[in-house]
């Protein structure tokens, strides 16, 4: 029985319609609906249909027959055929068809070749795996194509098989990717589809190949593409939902430093540069530690300074120092020793020394330090007295009583005898001598 299409076909089924925009999750279900209606009456009518197809898709160097014979092939998914019994027979015959057009240099046929094949796995559901197993290796080749039509569309096109079609022998397909593949690209496409897997597929068929899944996590998130590891890392949690205690003994191998990364995919933490700038951009207070600047004290004019206005960065006023210096043999006004004498500035020096070694004990001029007998003072050293005075010299000490203590020097004393004979004239009274006086 021959075929029967519609007399006027879609608009949008026209070869005006085979662009090379990209397709997306938001318009693969508007693209798919761009089709070219088919009739089939019968089961007989719908294998030779099918073979049809086959033979354009198969042998045809016309790309435009190609594209138009793919928009009829879709078109079949919608023309309510499925309940023939040589329908699931007749679509997996067209493996080897859609296989070919899949790897096509068009891009333009690969792109209805990706559409045609997500409608096949959105209206056939499981029944479609067989098919699925044997396009998901000419899929992944062509992720690794420069053409962004290509790879985009075939990207799109394994999501929609791995959402629609639960097929238990696609699962090795897609862990031996992220286990062997060269490319990052394709370890990273494969990552994401075993994300998928978790989140939409049966649990039952997961743990089927629960241990090349496992294996598939862990190779993901010691990945050296930054995108598998975080691929991997959610699809972690996904499988710690179903299988906690494997998941756990899953993390005690990781070392720290992925560990810590895992926790922070769980709690969804994200870059805390930019929420700290939006908190700064509030005006909210610095946590301690933290750079800030803090504001400057106000700046003191050296004309008039008012301390007053200053708060707590006053500080208490200092009286400036004189840099004047005192002219050559005068005194100084203000100036005096530790016991009160005035005392000149060219004779500083020398009266500080007569004063330390001398000094007045009951009118006689004694030592310092040394503490002698009579006999022993005949022995070091001559005395001579001139004019009411007795002077000795500086080691000899003289004891007035051997029962009385030794009367010893003290520094406090400033009136000393002087030699009246080194004056010439007898003078009324004795001198007396201290800082300000003449020298000796």
């Amino acid at each position: 029985m021959p075929l029967k299409k519609s007399a006027s076909a879609h608009k949008r089924g026209g070869l005006a319609g085979a662009d090379s925009e990209l397709l997306s999750e938001e318009n693969l279900d508007e693209k798919i609906q761009e089709y070219i209606p088919v009739e089939i009456d019968s089961a007989r009518g719908l294998v030779d249909f099918c073979n049809n197809i086959g033979n354009v898709l198969e042998n045809s160097d016309d790309w435009e027959k190609r594209i138009k014979a793919l928009k009829e092939l879709r078109g079949l998914m919608f023309s309510g055929v499925d309940h023939f019994k040589e329908f699931k027979q007749s679509v997996n015959g067209l493996s080897r068809a859609l296989e070919k057009c899949v790897k096509d240099l068009r891009s333009q046929v690969v792109r209805e070749a990706c559409l045609t094949v997500s409608a096949m796995s959105t209206e056939m559901k499981n029944s479609f795996g067989p098919l699925a197993e044997k396009l998901l290796h000419p899929l992944f080749s062509q992720l690794l194509i420069n053409v962004k039509v290509m790879n985009v569309s075939a990207h799109i096109c394994c999501r929609r098989i791995v959402s629609c079609t639960q097929y238990a022998k696609m699962i090795p397909i897609i862990c031996d990717s992220v286990l062997k593949s060269k490319s990052a690209m394709c370890r990273r496409r494969c990552a994401e589809y075993i994300e998928l897997i978790f989140q939409v597929w049966d649990v039952a068929l997961i743990n089927k190949n629960l241990t090349i899944l496992e294996s598939s996590i862990k190779s993901g998130i010691n990945d050296a593409d930054s995108e598998t590891r975080t691929f991997s890392r959610q699809t972690f949690w996904l499988y710690h939902e179903y299988f906690t205690k494997n998941a756990e003994n899953m993390m005690k191998t990781f070392d720290t430093s992925k560990q810590k990364m895992l926790r922070e995919t769980k709690l969804g933490k994200s870059g805390s540069v930019s929420s700290t700038a939006s908190t700064l951009k509030r005006g909210t207070k610095l946590a301690p530690g933290s750079s800030a600047t803090l504001p400057k004290p106000p700046t003191i004019s050296k004309s008039t300074p008012d301390l007053s206005q200053l708060g707590k960065y006053a500080t208490s006023a200092r009286t400036p120092r004189s840099t004047t210096k005192p002219r050559t043999g005068t005194t100084k006004s203000n100036v005096s020793s530790p016991t009160g004498d005035k005392m000149s500035t060219s004779d500083d020096r020398k009266q500080r020394r007569a004063r330390s070694q001398t000094q007045r004990v009951g009118g006689v001029i004694k030592s310092k330090s040394t503490v002698l007998s009579p006999a022993s003072s005949h022995r070091r050293g001559s005395h001579s007295s001139a004019g009411g005075g007795v002077k000795k010299s500086k080691s000899t000490v003289m004891r007035e009583d051997r029962s009385s203590p030794v009367v010893r020097q003290k520094r406090s004393s400033s009136t000393e005898v002087v030699d009246r004979s080194r004056f010439g004239a007898p003078l009324s009274k004795p001198l007396q001598y201290g800082y300000g006086s003449p020298s000796l």
